[in-house]
């Protein structure tokens, strides 16, 4: 598991560096040239005399680790062109001994003047992006603005330090112009802006140079921000006992579907089952039955009465009881629909339901019209919103949200006493007790109609073998967005459909977990 820092933690790991431990920041910002030198000769080879460089620097730190890195080319042989965006004499601190180290041993600097004419240099081999670093809030301005889209409309491939210019540390945004990277080395610790689009997508493959930060300050124990390894979903995926029998592996309830929606009760219950659950019984509308028998062979299913639409209604609460009764875990929502006698059917249930609840779809819809829902859910429940879904219970517009996905997601968890995943690209985990994970597989295969009911089932089932809440709630999407990946190489991103996540789940399994 990784840490993923903010700006300001950032900071503070770098300051405590400096002060606390005493490494001066002059050994940071040359660890920092070395870790991209690393990168630069991983893509080259050892040898890169041949090799001709653009470095483009900023007045800041990240223009520093330009300069570093310009010395140890330069050192080595390799044709570097440096652009700065400022007379040198404005640079400050580690920056400016860097600029005037690269300048006695003989490198040149291109300064950009008033005029904003960039130099006409001939192609080279990688342009190095040092302009800005984890301080830029709102769009890039004035000179750089200018740089980045000379970089951008050049045909050579891109290095990013720390993150692209004009990508936001925290939040990954662009409000202006960015380079759009090949490869980013960040220092440190990634950074939120590098697993949230479109910083994301612009920052290439990401690398960590560790630029010698001790141990117990990478270790981050005041970050709560953490990246899912496979090494994590390995360590929190269940293994069957070789006696064990259908009852051990967990008993699951699932309340879905109505008119129309049969589809996303039966892709639950199936992955439910797919991902290791025991036995499972689907609750439906009595004239849903039918249907669902032939759709599904191993779940069984529970006929509850319904109202003249078709959906359910109070009368079926003594059944559902009685399946609350035998279940291990429960859920609630897919295809479920928000009539009003649904909505009073659940209503009246939650203060009843004793066992951990899975929570998704209309059943959050419906969630989100009872006053205090939270008060009602029992312990080690799970909630599944998208966006606009986490919208509607929290009260916040999806804009603000998607900006400050972490802090929000951690804040409702801890206030509602309930582990909290928050859908999207990436899904971003959060547990009552303040630690956030970000789920860092999936693609765009997964944007079909029914796959987050593919995740509510998957969740559910990890449950029903007796998985942690937080153990679900991180191995789920996990192996969700990786059935995805393998679903998309195989037949294509396009082509994929919720029902092939089901199919592919067994190839993700093995390979997090072959013994499994």
């Amino acid at each position: 598991m990784k840490k993923i820092a903010t700006a300001n933690e950032m900071r503070s790991l770098d300051s405590a560096a400096i002060q606390e431990i005493g490494i001066p920041g002059l050994i940071l910002m040359e660890n920092a040239s070395l870790g991209i030198l690393r990168r630069i000769e991983a893509i080259f080879g050892a040898d890169i005399s041949r090799h001709s460089f653009i470095i483009a620097c900023g007045k800041g730190n990240n223009g520093g680790d330009g300069y570093a890195l310009a010395r140890h080319l330069f050192n080595r042989g390799a044709e570097v062109n440096v652009l700065s965006i400022c007379p040198l004499s404005e640079l400050k601190g580690d920056a400016k001994k860097n600029a005037q180290m690269f300048t006695s041993i003989g490198g040149t600097v291109a300064v950009l003047g008033k005029d904003l004419i960039l130099p006409d240099w001939h192609a080279c081999d990688l342009i190095v992006d040092a302009l800005l670093g984890t301080g830029l809030t709102g769009p890039a301005r004035g000179a750089i603005c200018k740089v980045i889209d000379w970089i951008n409309n050049r045909p050579e491939q891109v290095l990013a330090v720390d993150l692209p210019s004009g990508v936001e540390s925290d939040s990954g945004f662009t409000k202006g112009p960015a380079v759009n990277a090949n490869w980013t080395v960040t220092m440190g610790l990634l950074k939120q802006g590098l697993v949230f689009p479109p910083g994301r997508d612009l920052a290439g493959e990401v690398n960590v140079a560790l630029i010698s930060l001790p141990p117990k300050l990478r270790a981050g124990t005041h970050i709560h921000f953490n990246l899912l390894e496979e090494s994590d979903v390995n360590n929190m995926f269940p293994r069957r006992n070789p006696a064990a029998h259908k009852g051990d592996c967990g008993r699951a309830f699932i309340m879905a579907g109505s008119p129309g929606m049969t589809g996303a009760a039966a892709l639950c219950a199936q992955a439910t089952l797919r991902i290791g659950a025991g036995l499972v019984i689907l609750g439906i509308p009595t004239g849903l039955n039918a249907i669902m028998e032939i759709k599904l062979t191993e779940a069984m299913t529970r006929r509850l009465a319904e109202n003249g639409d078709g959906c359910l209604c109070p009368d079926a609460l003594p059944k559902i009881e009685e399946s609350v009764a035998w279940a291990d875990v429960i859920a609630i929502g897919p295809g479920l629909s928000q009539h009003n006698d649904t909505a009073e059917t659940i209503r009246r249930l939650l203060p009843n339901i004793k066992k951990p609840l899975v929570i998704d779809a209309d059943g959050l819809n419906i969630l989100s019209g009872i006053p205090n829902f939270w008060k009602m859910l029992p312990p080690g429940s799970i909630l599944t919103p998208h966006p606009v879904e986490f919208s509607r219970l929290c009260g916040l517009p999806s804009v603000e949200i998607l900006a400050n996905r972490v802090e929000i997601a951690s804040q409702k968890a801890a206030e509602w006493g309930t582990v909290l995943v928050l859908k999207g690209s990436p899904t971003i985990i959060a547990d009552p007790g303040g630690e956030v994970y970000c789920n860092p597989t999936g693609n765009a295969a997964l944007a079909t109609g029914g796959s987050g009911d593919v995740l509510t089932g998957m969740i559910l089932g990890l449950l029903a073998q007796g998985c942690p809440p937080l153990h679900a709630a991180c191995a789920g999407p996990y192996l969700h967005g990786l059935a995805g990946e393998i679903a998309s190489r195989e037949i294509g991103i396009a082509a994929t459909v919720a029902g092939d996540l089901d199919k592919f789940l067994p190839h993700a399994i093995h390979q997090i977990c072959p013994e499994a």
